[in-house]
């Protein structure tokens, strides 16, 4: 008879934003059924994700900071930058990570990881598997256009999941037999009918004052706790009147929304030449990419959805 602790179990965790803490709901469901995880391989928030995880952080522990963090406060953590190449520096963001990582390198981890990025010159995906851990994070979840790019040795790099989303090849060449792959990319929805929409004239009121007064530390606040405010239960009151008086889709909705639209089409190329022996696709309800205060919500999905395969994820284990 086989034990289920002979194969050599892979975690590909994909980008997502907000909707990436389903990974921390995964990594719960496999911690709870004693199935180790032998290779990690992430990109975007799964490569931060994955980092915590294989440098030791309790999945308990990333589960309540996740959850009893309030979001809408680390809007302290913004340092806009204009000119520049994004609106956000991103160096008070490495900081919060950097307090909750127990070591500083991919040497010290404790499972091997690979990260994924992408250089923003050439369009290179990069895998990076040893050197500094937080500076290889910070570029994995550098949201293009929002941070600025992270430079990493003589190159300037982005979020990974510009080339690939969900890096199932990657860790399937660190040496894992089966792979279980995570995507919490959201799914488009189908377009609407309309080929044009006559949007309401918007005037200094309506749209919170002038242009420039986003570029400040407290523009960029208000827009993230806009963001937070609009997002709760919101569709339906728009499209109450069959789409009358809809308005265009904000500044960080038009970046989310283009990364997903491109993020859906990179994944389906890569993942059908890929080997991957399962793909857990966490379930959400109307969830924004920016809805980090809804955390309890994405780890429960990811944990359902976990169960849901746990026959397949122990059969895998098995070498099955």
């Amino acid at each position: 008879m086989k034990n289920h602790r002979n194969a050599r179990i892979g975690l590909a965790l994909g980008s997502g934003a907000a909707r990436g803490l389903a990974h921390i709901g995964v990594l719960k469901v496999l911690e709870e059924n004693e199935i180790p995880v032998a290779a990690i391989a992430g990109t975007s928030i799964g490569a931060m994700i994955g980092a915590f995880y294989a440098a030791g952080v309790p999945v308990a522990r990333m589960e309540e900071i996740a959850c009893d963090v309030d979001w809408r406060d680390l809007t302290r953590l913004v340092d806009p930058v204009f000119p520049g190449a994004g609106f956000i520096d991103g160096k008070k963001v490495g900081r919060f990570i950097a307090e909750l990582l127990p070591v500083h390198s991919f040497e010290e981890l404790r499972i091997p990881l690979a990260v994924t990025a992408t250089d923003i010159e050439t369009g290179e995906n990069l895998i990076i598997r040893q050197g500094n851990l937080l500076e290889a994070v910070r570029a994995a979840i550098a949201f293009p256009g929002l941070f600025t790019p992270v430079r990493f040795r003589e190159r300037f790099l982005v979020d990974g999941g510009l080339c690939n989303p969900v890096p199932a090849d990657v860790v399937r060449e660190m040496g894992a037999d089966k792979v279980l792959g995570v995507c919490a990319i959201p799914g488009l929805g189908q377009p609407r009918r309309e080929t044009f929409l006559d949007p309401e004239p918007r005037d200094e009121e309506k749209s919170g004052g002038s242009w420039r007064e986003f570029f400040t530390a407290e523009g960029v606040e208000r827009l993230f706790r806009d963001i937070w405010r609009n997002n709760d239960h919101k569709t339906a009151e728009k499209d109450r009147n069959g789409g009358r008086g809809r308005r265009p889709p904000g500044l960080l909705k038009i970046f989310a929304q283009s990364v997903a639209i491109m993020e859906n089409q990179i994944n389906d190329l890569r993942l059908a030449g890929n080997s991957i022996d399962l793909l857990l696709k966490p379930r959400f309800e109307d969830f924004n990419l920016f809805e980090f205060n809804r955390a309890e919500e994405a780890i429960l999905a990811g944990e359902r959805s976990a169960r849901e395969h746990l026959a397949k994820i122990r059969e895998m284990a098995a070498g099955d």
